[in-house]
């Protein structure tokens, strides 16, 4: 009798799930960029949406937070075997906490025009390299694209 295999969801359920944490941050009139964490046997130990102005910081990404969750969970700074899925492409600073992380996988929806750490190729360490072992990106690419621009057509009050 062989032991039924649980799936892993793929990467557009869990994106779905950082999209619904967007949201959240919409609503609470944040740019909406949503961000969890999964470790390798597919549990979601960390979330986290943007919350800037909430916290007037500039650290409070949602990167940052879904990563500060993950690793309170795991009662270690070391996230080896997890995969970090963000809404937006991540910003140079929330790029370097990933690979510090020692998170293994990327997984964005949009990219950022402005701020993407793709952006500043040149500044793209060995660290990001030796520990993200892969980036993958445009899931659900529309779906968040689509957010960001209802939101700052809203807040600059376009048709």
């Amino acid at each position: 009798m062989c032991a039924r295999q649980e799936k892993i969801p793929d990467d557009h359920f869990f994106m779905r799930k950082a999209l619904a944490l967007a949201r959240k941050a919409a609503e609470r009139d944040e740019v909406p960029i949503g961000a969890i964490v999964v470790d390798a046997s597919g549990v979601i130990i960390g979330r986290g949406y943007n919350q800037v102005e909430t916290r007037k910081s500039q650290r409070a990404h949602a990167e940052q937070l879904a990563i500060a969750q993950a690793t309170k969970k795991r009662s270690d700074w070391r996230l080896d075997g997890c995969t970090i899925y963000i809404t937006l492409e991540p910003c140079a600073m929330c790029m370097g906490l990933i690979g510090l992380s020692r998170l293994e996988a990327v997984v964005y929806g949009a990219r950022s025009p402005l701020f993407g750490y793709q952006l500043d190729n040149q500044l793209e360490t060995q660290l990001y390299k030796k520990c993200i072992k892969e980036v993958r990106q445009g899931i659900e690419a529309e779906a968040a694209a689509a957010l960001l621009k209802t939101f700052f057509k809203q807040k600059r009050n376009l048709p």
